[in-house]
């Protein structure tokens, strides 16, 4: 008998899944304990990856590797800060000093420090999801459970051909992009810049 590994229920403050995800993920258990080939239904692809089952998860794509979203957020700009630093010290101001802390120093410290919150993330998370967004732009988000975390896209429209369809292959082949980091969700988010009073 092959062995068997649960398959992690997502978790994060302010998110939920669907009523179904739970059967959906059981289901899928029952195969894998079973021996049987898990289905190729949209929605297994999906939960097979740890991934939380919400309104507009992207059933059926595959999210990043660890190393893909490393890539993106180390990815330098003309003066040396990675995508992950230069979204950080825009950032940091949201969360007071207590989650994000402060960017200060040199470049390299900077830097430096980005990367230990990109690790925080990634070995903490409890909640991924792939989602859409308008225009064809697919979002991989982690968090951690508390709220926090981090989003990251592959624009799927520049890639696409014919009626906006590409191949597996030039979807895969498309980078990632770091698109900055997350708070936790609140009531009326939007309007008060996703600012938390610590």
């Amino acid at each position: 008998m092959p062995s068997f590994t649960p398959l992690p229920k997502p978790h994060c403050f302010g998110m939920d899944e669907l009523a179904e995800a739970a059967t959906a993920r059981a289901e899928l258990a029952a195969q894998e304990q079973n021996g049987t080939p898990a289905e190729s239904k949209p929605v297994y692809i999906h939960l097979a990856q740890g991934l939380a089952l919400t309104t507009g998860s992207a059933l059926g794509e595959r999210c990043p590797s660890k190393e893909d979203c490393l890539a993106a957020f180390v990815a330098p700009n003309s003066v040396g800060l990675t995508a992950g630093a230069r979204a950080w010290s825009k950032h940091a101001h949201r969360g007071g000093s207590g989650w994000w802390g402060h960017p200060s120093g040199p470049v390299a410290k900077i830097n430096e420090r980005a990367l230990e919150l990109f690790h925080r993330v990634m070995e903490n998370a409890t909640w991924r999801n792939l989602h859409w967004l308008p225009h064809q732009i697919l979002v991989y988000e982690v968090r951690v459970a508390a709220g926090y975390g981090m989003r990251f896209a592959q624009d799927r429209l520049s890639c696409a051909t014919g009626e906006g369809e590409g191949s597996a292959s030039e979807f895969a082949a498309r980078a990632w992009l770091f698109r900055g980091f997350l708070e936790p969700q609140i009531n009326n988010g939007h309007e008060i810049g996703w600012r938390h009073d610590l």
